[in-house]
């Protein structure tokens, strides 16, 4: 079964932080950049984001509250499986 756990947290600045979670059971690392709590961008590869930061190009998936967020983790975990 695969679960999500969070390996760390890096703050940029107090109000914005970047998570790495891991998907345990297909050993997958995801980020997440949380702005100020109001909007989230989730990156799939550590690629992805380097060319946000880099380049400025917009991730694939973006929320704008938590609870999208982990609605959207937890079908990602179950699609998974």
């Amino acid at each position: 079964m695969n679960t999500i756990r969070n390996c760390h947290a890096d703050y940029i600045t107090p109000s914005r932080t970047l998570e790495t979670i891991t998907i345990e059971g297909i050993n997958r690392h995801l980020y997440i950049y949380n702005y100020e709590g109001t909007h989230f961008r989730l990156f799939t590869g550590l690629l992805e984001l380097i060319q946000f930061f880099t380049l400025g190009t917009e991730p694939k998936y973006d929320f704008t509250n938590e609870g999208d967020l982990d609605l959207f983790l937890e079908k990602y975990l179950n699609d998974t499986n």
